[in-house]
């Protein structure tokens, strides 16, 4: 049975250094406030390289695609 969210994202943190975990918490509170895009650039660069790069091939291949059957 697959984990709720909230439990796969404790799971994670935990495994996480005190200072990621700092990080994480100070990025959920700032989503709690409702964030604005000026709040989350204390965020920036947080993200390695490896994962912008293969979140950015997953954008450019689903963006050339339309499925009419979702319209």
């Amino acid at each position: 049975m697959a984990r709720s969210v909230p439990d796969e994202i404790a799971a994670r943190l935990r495994r996480l250094p005190a200072a990621q975990q700092r990080q994480a918490l100070a990025y959920v509170e700032v989503l709690e406030r409702g964030a604005r895009g000026t709040d989350l650039t204390a965020f920036a660069g947080s993200i390695p390289p490896d994962e912008l790069a293969a979140m950015a091939a997953a954008i450019e291949a689903g963006c050339e695609r339309v499925d009419a059957a979702d319209w």
